[in-house]
């Protein structure tokens, strides 16, 4: 790979001359290596944690797509060894695994729950553009790598390459009150670092949809095995569940149902409309392809039928180049073929349907969104108010005593932090505790 891609920001004492590994595996490493990454084991993904021990959890979602962004790289090297100077397969799976570390607990609904709160404390302390504070799972991924998680007293963060950080940001635009999408203000100038001579850090939208960003290889390949993983293996983990049936997909007010969240995603997965006959002949061949014989093992077959369906979208993948980019990795674009995306974009819909808006899982999510604000106004009138740190782990203490006096937008943000880093158990406990909803004692962990 070309050396200006395998900068560091920091600079390192060299490896050891017995250390072979290449950058991009240092990289796919320290990442292994986490603490936040570990934390992923607790963290939802469909399913609620603790509520069965089969189904997948963000740590189980992360690794598997480590292993299809994997898989697609070294597929599209050996298809176009012209991609070398700018992507390894370990560069591929380190941005994968990565991805879903600024994910707090509860999933979607926690970080909905993190963002309120913090739009709330910014209309109170009349905050506004770049500085309303907002919460996002890919702004705090970045700000995990690049701040949060500790490696050396030397830096901050992870300290990797450039190609890293550039994979792992899918919305480089700037953090701003009508904006959804963005990185932190404070991590920008180390986001401009990471996408120097490539797409660049955009503005937030005065209004209208945004623009669509300009991302790196390996980010577009993180993006694509995401999708892959969750549309296969979501609709597996919900079958398992026995949350959808393969004859729902030909229930009509299912089909109309899947139609109308298609729709309401479509544009921004790149998906053109569909007529309701055309889910409902897609569903149909959904179903044909997972309904079990009546005979030999079911699960057996679900899995054969899976893997085939995830193989198809895995090698469906190809790459063309962008002749006007000044940086090897923004050179490429991925090529996804549309039949590929509509199965994907149709999958996530079932899922939709099936299992998100499933009475039993909404009020595991309201549950969990409660728990955080909750938490967040205790903990935030514990800085704010009462001026203590006593709630918060003694590891975290120096954080918040660094918060100037009367500063509601950074105690705010670095609240909203500690949650974030949680486990969906830690949380649940946490929150009994403060509330006194168990019986506690001077033992229990905080």
């Amino acid at each position: 790979m070309e050396e200006f891609l395998l900068e560091r920001r920091y600079p390192e004492e060299a490896p050891s001359s017995r250390d072979h590994r290449h950058a991009t595996e240092r990289d796919r490493d320290r990442i292994l290596h986490s603490s936040a990454f570990r934390r992923l084991q607790g963290k939802t993904q469909v399913f609620g944690i603790g509520q069965a021990d089969f189904y997948r959890t963000r740590l189980t979602h992360s690794i598997e797509a480590s292993q299809i962004s994997r898989a697609i790289a070294h597929n599209l090297l050996v298809e176009q060894p012209q991609l070398g100077p700018c992507l390894t397969p370990e560069l591929a799976e380190a941005v994968a695994l990565a991805h879903d570390l600024g994910h707090p607990p509860f999933g979607h609904a926690g970080e909905q729950a993190l963002d309120a709160c913090m739009r709330e404390v910014s209309r109170g302390a009349k905050l506004s553009g770049r500085h309303f504070l907002r919460f996002e799972g890919n702004a705090q991924t970045f700000h995990i790598l690049v701040a949060a998680e500790p490696k050396s007293p030397a830096y901050a963060g992870l300290n990797l390459t450039r190609a890293t950080l550039s994979g792992v940001m899918k919305y480089p635009y700037e953090q701003d009150i009508g904006n959804d999408k963005f990185i932190f203000t404070s991590d920008l100038p180390t986001a401009r670092w990471a996408l120097r001579r490539g797409g660049g850090v955009l503005k937030a939208p005065r209004r209208g949809p945004r623009p669509r960003p300009r991302t790196s290889i390996a980010c577009q390949i993180m993006d694509w095995a995401d999708d892959c993983a969750y549309s296969v293996h979501d609709v597996e983990d919900a079958l398992q569940a026995q949350f959808l049936h393969p004859g729902d997909l030909e229930q009509p007010r299912f089909v109309r149902r899947v139609l109308a969240h298609y729709e309401e995603t479509r544009r921004q997965e790149g998906v053109p409309k569909l007529a309701l006959a055309e889910v409902r002949e897609r569903l149909s061949e959904l179903k044909r392809r997972i309904l079990p014989s009546d005979a030999g093992d079911e699960r057996a077959e679900r899995k054969s039928a899976m893997r085939n369906i995830l193989n198809d979208l895995i090698t469906s993948v190809s790459v063309e180049p962008r002749p006007d980019s000044r940086r090897a990795d923004f050179a490429w674009k991925l090529q996804v073929p549309a039949e590929a995306r509509i199965l994907s974009v149709l999958c996530k819909a079932v899922i939709w349907e099936a299992v998100i808006t499933d009475p039993r899982v909404a009020a595991v999510s309201t549950k969990g969104r409660e728990t955080l604000r909750d938490l967040f106004h205790l903990l935030f009138e514990e800085v704010v108010e009462k001026r203590s740190v006593a709630l918060f782990p003694r590891y975290y203490r120096p954080i918040l005593e660094e918060i100037a006096d009367g500063d509601p937008g950074a105690a705010a943000r670095e609240v909203c932090n500690f949650l974030a880093l949680l486990t969906d158990m830690d949380a649940l406990r946490l929150h009994a505790l403060l509330r006194g909803y168990k019986a506690s004692s001077v033992f229990d962990f905080i």
